[in-house]
């Protein structure tokens, strides 16, 4: 009776195991179970300064796919880190009179949006997701000091390249509750569509749904500021007294372009926000919040 015994149990086990690898699985779902999608890459971006010029401390290269990048500004003036691909045969140095002069110039059809890290205070951090393709990126800082004859950072040494090569991570971006999508409705009528934004830590998708390029200034209406006056200031050529929004405590994303897509991280207090989008049209004209309005309120719960 005890052989019998041991040689049922064996048979028992036999059997189970057989059964599990008939199933393709070691135990209870079946070999169903769905595999966490890999987590994006981590890259820091240093900022600091010697005099008036910066210097940023880039990876020389990056793998493609989703790609947390963080900004350090160990510098005392803002910085910015505004991704771009050029056109082969074209240089940041023919693009930059197209952002240098007072008047509103066409931006070249060979240069490329691709988001970043947005303006980022001194001493502070800020990061963002991005999801880089294989391919050469240029990048440069705009940002400058708020003096008279200030020169950007880009003529300071905020300016450089990056390589994105080898196997893809598979990283894609992160799926997140608050979105913010940029249209264009009509030539005179662009706005923004908003949705899930609550108070504290908001990572926020970004896209950019027209045809334009778009970035987001997100700005708390400032004390006893409502939107309409906020549209009154800003839907004028010479933005005449203080600004309705309180630009010191404002989020300011990179730049995309047409289809573009990125996921900011941003800190957010219950209340009511200015979104506002101040760059041109390619082809040049006034700025978007002035050209077609792209100014609207979001309240924050």
């Amino acid at each position: 009776m005890r052989h019998r015994s041991r040689v049922g149990l064996f048979s028992l086990w036999l059997v189970a195991a057989l059964l599990l690898a008939a199933c393709g699985g070691d135990g209870g779902d079946g070999g169903t179970q769905a595999t966490a999608p890999p987590q994006p890459a981590k890259v820091t971006v240093t900022a600091s300064a010697s005099g008036k010029q910066v210097k940023f401390d880039v990876p020389a290269q990056v793998k493609p796919g989703a790609t947390e990048l963080s900004l350090v500004n160990n510098t005392k003036e803002p910085v910015e880190f505004q991704l771009v691909q050029l056109d082969e045969g074209h240089t940041l140095a023919e693009f930059y009179p197209s952002i240098e002069t007072e008047e509103p110039a066409p931006i070249p059809t060979w240069l490329h949006a691709f988001g970043g890290v947005g303006e980022t205070s001194p001493g502070q951090t800020r990061s963002v997701v991005v999801d880089l393709k294989a391919g050469t990126y240029a990048w440069f800082s705009n940002t400058s000091p708020e003096q008279e004859g200030a020169q950007p950072l880009y003529k300071r040494g905020g300016e450089g390249s990056l390589e994105v090569t080898g196997d893809p991570s598979g990283a894609p971006l992160p799926t997140t509750a608050a979105q913010i999508t940029a249209k264009e409705v009509s030539a005179t009528d662009y706005r923004f569509e908003t949705s899930g934004f609550k108070a504290g830590t908001n990572q926020i998708t970004f896209t950019n749904g027209g045809g334009e390029l778009h970035h987001v200034v997100i700005a708390r209406l400032a004390e006893g500021a409502t939107i309409d006056k906020a549209r009154e200031f800003f839907t004028t050529e010479d933005f005449k007294g203080p600004p309705p929004v309180d630009f010191d405590a404002s989020e300011i994303t990179a730049v995309l372009d047409s289809g573009g897509k990125e996921v900011d991280t941003v800190e957010l207090k219950s209340g009511s926000y200015a979104l506002l989008c101040f760059l041109t049209d390619r082809a040049g004209s006034p700025p978007h919040v002035i050209k077609a309005k792209m100014l609207q309120e979001v309240t924050v719960p």
